[in-house]
């Protein structure tokens, strides 16, 4: 029986422009994202264009675009929500 270092993430399928997923960070921080776009960089690995928003316990938000591959995305971002 083989052993990973690495998680399953969710399937490229699920991952589409709209799509709203969130995750818990430091504490009671919540980071939710909503995708814009999916590209392709020069090496054909797919990324996701997204708008995150880090909501603070203290009701202030900061929202920025920011790009990761699909599969470090779907890591980060494992609980998706209804948009």
């Amino acid at each position: 029986m083989g052993f990973s270092f690495f998680r399953k993430s969710r399937c490229d399928e699920d991952v589409a422009v709209g799509g709203c997923y969130k995750r818990v960070v430091s504490g009671n921080v919540v980071e939710t994202a909503e995708i814009v776009a999916l590209v392709s960089d020069r090496m054909s690995i797919p990324h996701v264009r997204f708008v995150v928003r880090n909501n603070l316990p203290e009701g202030t938000c900061c929202d920025e675009q920011r790009t990761l591959s699909v599969d470090s995305f779907t890591r980060l971002f494992s609980e998706r929500i209804a948009s």
